[in-house]
């Protein structure tokens, strides 16, 4: 339900068509999240990152290094 309505908050204060890049997380393909998404695809577009590619993924090297300082 939370990904659902910020989907919707995220296209409700966009003034442009919204592309999002999400990983192959479970939530990120169930039912209500893709019902949620078909309902406006003229404003929002969906991409998957494929499974297991982190170098694809900006966040996870953005993540390693911040835990890797937090450890040192």
């Amino acid at each position: 339900e939370r990904l659902s309505g910020f989907f919707g908050t995220l296209v409700t204060d966009a003034r442009r068509k919204v592309f999002l890049i999400l990983n192959s997380r479970g939530v990120h393909h169930c039912k209500p999240v893709k019902a949620r998404l078909m309902q406006r695809p003229a404003q929002m577009e969906v991409s998957y990152l494929p499974d297991y590619s982190p170098e694809l993924n900006p966040e996870k090297h953005l993540n390693a290094g911040l835990k890797r300082r937090i450890r040192n």
